[in-house]
């Protein structure tokens, strides 16, 4: 029996492993060649939101009047998940939270409490995964939207990413 498109998407999205690699993707462009970055977790959770999903990261960059505005494939701006990004869109997902949990049990992330932030950094396994990973085109376009999340996006204020995230998502719940 072939599988629905619908059962299709949901056990791509139920494959942690690629949700694993993003955010190992994510943080080794974020901490850069120190290794290590002080992040909140709500912070890191909507840097990989961004991440996930192209067509708010093109909607945040747009509003932020960057040059440098990622083209995004007909698959990416008309799919079912973008359609649906506003009732997925939560900074404090449990999944999230769980992704930073399986990358620390597979010792591939360390952490330490820095008051009420985080201070995150891959291990050398991680960062050898990625250097990997970075040679193949299929994380091509990943790496650079990560490194447009880092250029653009990383250095805005709580409360600017707060109003950057809300009329991201916001404006693509309205024109969808």
């Amino acid at each position: 029996m072939t599988k629905s498109l619908i059962e299709y998407v949901i056990s791509v999205d139920d494959q942690e492993d690629l949700h694993l690699v993003r955010l190992m993707i994510l943080m080794h462009i974020l901490t850069g060649k120190n290794q290590t970055t002080v992040l909140e977790v709500s912070t890191l959770s909507k840097l990989d939101f961004l991440l996930r999903y192209p067509a708010a990261l093109e909607r945040a960059l747009t509003h932020l009047s960057s040059t440098k505005v990622i083209q995004l494939s007909e698959a990416e701006k008309d799919n079912i998940e973008t359609k649906m990004l506003y009732f997925r869109y939560s900074p404090w997902s449990s999944t999230f939270r769980r992704l930073l949990v399986l990358l620390e049990a597979r010792c591939l992330i360390k952490w330490k409490l820095i008051g009420k932030k985080v201070e995150f950094s891959l291990t050398d396994d991680a960062a050898s995964v990625v250097l990997k990973l970075s040679k193949e085109k299929v994380f091509v376009e990943m790496i650079q939207q990560s490194k447009l999340i880092k250029a653009h996006i990383l250095k805005l204020s709580t409360a600017k990413l707060n109003e950057l995230m809300d009329r991201a998502v916001s404006e693509i719940a309205i024109n969808f």
